[in-house]
Formats: structure tokens, sequence, C-alpha cells
């Protein structure tokens, strides 16, 4: 055992020795590995630029981003709103002529209200007429009461008269008077809708009132046959369908105020306890 291991030390030694720059390229691979995980560990280190300018670009493209979004005078002012201010500045009946040389503040006011839901603009016109009504207000006696006088005033615009003021809001001096008559009795808030059901056409028996009606066309009417004609749309091609039907015409005199009386006049014969539509929703 001790000649094997002594022969095989020999021819170990007989070897040629190992160049020194296998060794340090090695080393060097081994320190290039350790540098670049010590980078991606490293929270603070950042890439240098070569010139500078792709900080610059960075800034630029933020700046451009950003814009300015109160600059809408473009999508929001056309040419049916200056056609309008023109119109309103023209038509001015007031001696005053408060709207002259007040066309940009017309084209923001109208601008502002165009944008307005039906229920946004009629609340602000009746605070708008709350506001207006505790400033400057005059009272002068007249045959009957107090009449309660102020000036009118307009956003952005300031004073006008008072068919400038309904001009601009697209008010009737009636619609005025109704909102004033409601601020009076302490109300400034418009009267919710919200398509609640009408709670005196629920009450109309529909049945009996349909009934009453083809009968008295019956009587009154004549039957004559209407060749009726409808119209469809086909794989683009228009198609007519004809049919005939009979129809009750009544005569050309009766009116609906004249069905209504009919209605009212039988319901006052018999004695019949039935709720009767009012003339509006007989209609």
């Amino acid at each position: 055992v001790y000649q094997r291991r002594r022969s095989r030390l020999e021819e170990l030694a007989a070897l040629p020795d190992i160049p020194q720059s296998v060794h340090n390229v090695d080393a060097e691979n081994e320190e290039a590995a350790s540098g670049i995980s010590d980078c991606s560990l490293d929270s603070d280190w950042v890439p240098e630029a070569d010139d500078g300018s792709s900080g610059g670009e960075i800034a630029d493209s933020s700046e451009n981003e950003v814009g300015d979004p109160g600059d809408t005078s473009i999508i929001l002012i056309g040419e049916e709103l200056r056609d309008q201010v023109s119109r309103l500045i023209r038509e001015d009946k007031c001696e005053q002529k408060w709207l002259e040389g007040k066309a940009k503040e017309l084209e923001q006011l109208l601008c502002s209200l165009s944008q307005m839901a039906n229920g946004e603009k009629k609340q602000n016109i009746i605070t708008t007429l709350a506001v207006l009504m505790q400033t400057d207000t005059v009272l002068r006696h007249r045959d009957h009461g107090l009449r309660q006088q102020f000036h009118y005033y307009l956003p952005i615009v300031g004073r006008v008269c008072r068919w400038a003021w309904c001009a601009c809001y697209g008010v009737s001096t009636a619609t005025v008077t109704r909102y004033k008559t409601r601020i009076k009795d302490g109300i400034f808030s418009i009267k919710p809708h919200g398509n609640r059901l009408n709670q005196h056409a629920s009450a109309v028996d529909l049945r009996w009132l349909v009934s009453w009606f083809e009968e008295f066309a019956r009587s009154v009417g004549d039957v004559v046959p209407v060749r009726v004609r409808k119209q469809k749309t086909e794989d683009g091609v228009v198609k007519l369908y004809y049919s005939d039907a009979e129809y009750t015409l009544l005569p050309p005199y009766f009116t609906w105020d004249q069905l209504y009386q009919e209605m009212h006049n039988y319901v006052e014969q018999i004695r019949l306890r039935v709720r009767e539509p009012s003339p509006s929703t007989f209609r």
C-alpha cells in the first residue's frame, strides 16, 4: 500500500504546472458577480445619465400631461350661444340698456345655465329670487295691499331690468310671480316630483271610463271600414302590409270638452258613485 501511494505522488509531481492566468480570470469573474449582486441590493443606486437629456424629457412630459383644466371656452361657447347673446342685447326693451357692453358676461352666464339640469336651473332661479326679495326691498301702497319692489341682478352680469332677467333665465313674468308667492309662503325649494303617481288620476276607474266611452261611441258613432297600412323594414327593404278593420268614428262636431260634459251628465243623471277624471286627465 505504501509503495502504491508513493508512486501516485510521484505521478502527480510529474504533471506540468497550471498557468496563473486561469486563476486570475476566475477571480475577476467572481469579483464581477459579487459587484453586480451588491448593486441590485443597494436602494440608493441610480444609473448615471449619459448627457442629462433623459431627466429633461421626463420633466417636459409631466408638464404636458398636467395641462390647463380651466381652458374650456372653445368647447362651451359656440355660434348658437353668441347669436343668443346678440339677440338679448338687441331686443333689450329697457331704457337703461343694462345689457350693453356685457356680451362676455352674458356668454359666461348662459353657458353655465345651459349645463344645468332642469331641476338645478329652477332651484337656481328660486334661490336667486329669494335673495333679491330681501335686498333693496321697497313697499309701496296701492289700492289693494302692498306691492313689493326690488332690483333684479344676474350672476356675473350684474343689475338688469325684469325683462332681461326673465329672458336670460328663459321664464315668463307669470312664472316669476308664482315663484314669488311660494317664497312669501316660506318655501324657496322646487316642488319635488320624482315621477310619483298622480293621486287624483290613479283613483279614476279606467275600466268603467273605457266601457262608458265605447258604449257612447256605439250609440252616436258610425262604423266604417278602414284600410290600415303598416310599414316595416326587413333586411334593409321597406315592406308595406295592408289590413282591413272596422272603426267607430264619432261625428266631427264632438270635442274633448263636449265628451267630458257628456260623461259628467251621465254620472249625475244615474247618480253613479264613481270618481270622475279631471278634464286634462280625461283627454
